[in-house]
């Protein structure tokens, strides 16, 4: 018996060391260290991702029974040439939901970014709607372009101009921005799935023993660190004893510890539509309104103005010439009111898709040079669009890191446990 245990003893060292080398490697799969192996495993994950998706949305009673008629019927029709206009309406609607929904999806998953596209997207969409109507004297223009890969999304057509008051700006934009809200809500739905199935099964995800830990206030930790402690403890307790309505309160007020709700609501093994109605709701309408008023107060043309010219009498001229700055930003408003003017109608009478579009620009150099041309920014929009481009590229690759090492954890966990069960045969036959 002595025997057994010190052969035990000694070999465990080496499921020790294995698990290190496997960390390491986990930490160093990443594009910019590991390209190869990183896209490698990354393609395993999404092809078993998208063939498990596929399998369950094909056996799914709602695809079966309204989506997959509506998509026959879709097409059917696209391929006869029956009713282009509602057919071009009913694909434009799409991309819009599908666009500022998947926005409020990845605000609240962010895959480790941190990516925030309220302040990315909508907040600069509410912008460029109050710019729009100032450009045109109404907002008559259609709003679901801007999305995807549009530039300059709005057209002032040859509508009179009209008094462009709050109130018609507010409903301009608040389904937009609904739509936004409920796509934060959704976001929540995995983190509450995975902590609902374990507390089912009698655990804890690894998710939420990660908050649990996080949530013990360590003396050592810094004056932050522990507010944000107290601050998800107290929200905790919160949900804990009101339920619904602790959610629905809590998601109607922007703070950061809210992105925990999913975890903790599934934890508490809460049902699904006492969490997510009132996720939906706080998230979906409460807070998104309140951030519309906002906004809108703060881009409209006379706040906007009286903000700068303060700005020109507070800050002192030698270490932040806030003058320049205001005619900076007033030429760039400028300049993007003109382009809304001069390409918006061209832009929307173009209904190919994008690379029916790219394609005339590589077969003409004048073209080509044009659009290089277009490409230096020069206003506040153009540069905030290059930004965007970067941060999304960024996210793009964290996302591809995320999943390759997912990947390469579920492998060496199932390596893991061949070596255990090796050693445990050893140990027996010892």
């Amino acid at each position: 018996m002595k025997t057994e245990m010190s052969e035990v003893a000694q070999e465990e060292p080496a499921v020790v060391e294995l698990r290190q080398r496997q960390a390491r490697g986990i930490r160093n799969l990443t594009l910019f260290k590991q390209p190869l192996r990183t896209i490698y495993y990354f393609l395993q994950y999404a092809i078993v991702g998208l063939y498990n998706g596929a399998k369950w949305l094909a056996s799914h009673p709602v695809t079966l029974m309204l989506v997959l008629p509506a998509l026959l019927l879709y097409a059917g029709a696209k391929y006869a040439g029956l009713h282009q206009e509602l057919i071009w309406e009913i694909e434009l609607t799409a991309q819009y939901v599908v666009w500022w929904m998947g926005l409020g999806i990845l605000s609240s998953i962010g895959l480790g970014t941190g990516m925030h596209t309220g302040l990315l997207f909508l907040f600069p969409h509410i912008l460029k709607v109050c710019l729009a109507a100032e450009t045109c004297g109404h907002v008559r223009f259609d709003t679901r372009h801007d999305v995807w890969y549009s530039g300059h999304s709005f057209s002032c057509g040859d509508w009179p101009e009209e008094d462009v008051s709050f109130g018609t700006l507010f409903k301009k934009v608040i389904v937009t921005a609904v739509i936004w809200g409920i796509g934060t809500a959704i976001g929540e739905i995995p983190p509450y799935w995975l902590s609902y199935s374990a507390a089912v099964a009698g655990q804890k995800a690894v998710a939420v023993v990660e908050l649990e830990e996080a949530m013990r206030v360590n003396q050592r930790a810094s004056l932050f660190q522990r507010a944000v402690a107290r601050m998800e403890q107290w929200m905790v307790g919160f949900i804990r004893r009101h339920g619904f309505w602790g959610i629905l309160a809590l998601a109607s007020w922007p703070n950061a510890a809210f992105d925990l709700c999913g975890l903790c609501c599934g934890n508490f093994r809460l049902p699904f539509w006492t969490f997510f109605g009132a996720t939906a709701l706080g998230k979906g309408f409460f807070k998104v309104t309140g951030q519309v008023v906002f906004f809108l107060s703060l881009f409209r043309r006379d706040t906007r103005e009286a903000i700068l010219a303060w700005l020109e009498g507070v800050l002192p001229s030698r270490l932040l010439p806030a003058h320049e700055l205001h005619l900076f930003i007033n030429r760039s408003i400028a300049k993007y009111q003109a382009k809304v003017l001069a390409k918006g109608a061209a832009a929307l009478a173009e209904q190919r898709w994008w690379w029916s579009r790219a394609l005339d620009v590589v077969r003409s150099q004048e073209a080509l040079r044009a659009a290089a041309v277009a490409l230096v920014p020069d206003t506040i929009a153009e540069v905030w669009g290059g930004i965007l481009a970067a941060l999304m590229a960024g996210f793009a690759v964290s996302c591809v890191n995320a999943f390759a090492q997912a990947q390469r954890a579920k492998l060496d966990e199932q390596e893991l446990e061949a070596l255990k069960q090796r050693l445990a045969g050893r140990g027996k036959r010892d």
